[in-house]
């Protein structure tokens, strides 16, 4: 049985995270950390000012995410180490375990200085460097990496939404993605990068985090999926920009818009929400018919371009 997600972590977890780092019983300090949403997250650190060191501890406790996956912990682990193989800044494990004393699978991991932006001040260059780090991830081909991707779309009902103002776009969108998607060639996916999953430093990406998710895929899966999410945060020009970048550094990239058709009733269904961390991060709320007017917007945009 999982702890409750409110909850610090438990007596058995601290001790594990004790052997794993080295760091004393008593001096060991652990801080909820921001932004988190599937998964508890904690800051690992000594509580002597004299002690450098730093790690990340999250806490699998989704109790309906590990019925679906109950490999969790160890896909990060590999994923991370995929990630690191090809020069990518990711965190690198320090530890993983199967039951870290709450009937919760654990990964230790180490800290990437950066802190998440989602008001920058250079909206141009923060989708840039957004843009040209996915596009970094996605050379890797990771031929031997053994998750391969899946639509979360697949099982859905999926209907034009009641409160859209263009229900005929959205039932061309549902006919387009029933329609198959594109053969395209797989390459290393984050398969969930959106902008709170990216850290910076001094105007640049400093690391790239929460990598349980990476599969195997089509490039045009994350790209779809970053897009939607800027659409919801700043409108369906950010999410332009931003492919305009991607393309631009990532060479001979052809963008489907099958995959903005999958990213979107994934995601949006029944209807667009507000991302919680956003507002954690600084970004003020956004209203209800504001997104579904981004949303609305961006599907018809989509299938302007095929």
């Amino acid at each position: 049985m999982s702890v409750p997600r409110e909850a610090g972590p438990t007596p058995a977890q601290m001790a594990w995270v004790s052997r794993a780092t080295e760091i004393a019983l008593p001096e060991l300090h652990l801080t909820r950390m921001r932004g988190a949403t599937s998964s508890s997250v904690f800051e690992v650190r000594a509580r002597s000012a004299g002690d450098p060191r730093r790690f990340v501890l999250r806490v699998l406790d989704n109790a309906e995410w590990l019925r679906e996956e109950p490999d969790l912990a160890a896909h990060e682990v590999a994923a991370l180490r995929e990630a690191r193989s090809a020069g990518l800044v990711a965190p690198s494990p320090v530890a993983h375990t199967d039951d870290a004393g709450s009937g919760a699978p654990a990964l230790l991991m180490s800290f990437v200085e950066g802190q998440v932006e989602v008001r920058p001040r250079n909206a141009q260059r923060w989708l840039e460097g957004l843009a040209t780090m996915l596009a970094r991830i996605h050379r890797h081909r990771a031929e031997a990496f053994p998750w391969v991707f899946r639509s979360w779309t697949v099982g859905k009902a999926l209907a034009p939404p009641s409160w859209t103002r263009v229900p005929a776009a959205w039932a061309r969108a549902i006919d387009r993605w029933h329609a198959g998607a594109p053969d395209d060639p797989p390459v290393l996916l984050h398969r969930d990068y959106h902008a709170v999953n990216v850290l910076w430093r001094d105007g640049t990406v400093s690391g790239v985090v929460d990598w349980v998710n990476a599969c195997r895929g089509p490039a045009g899966v994350d790209v779809a999926h970053c897009r939607t999410d800027l659409v919801l945060m700043r409108g369906p020009a950010a999410a332009a920009a931003f492919l305009e970048a991607y393309g631009a550094a990532a060479a001979g990239y052809v963008h489907d818009p099958y995959w903005d058709l999958d990213a979107v009733l994934d995601m949006c269904l029944p209807e667009p929400v507000f991302y919680e961390p956003w507002e954690t991060f600084g970004l003020p709320r956004i209203p209800a018919e504001t997104l579904r007017e981004r949303l609305d917007a961006h599907l018809e945009a989509v299938l302007e371009r095929g």
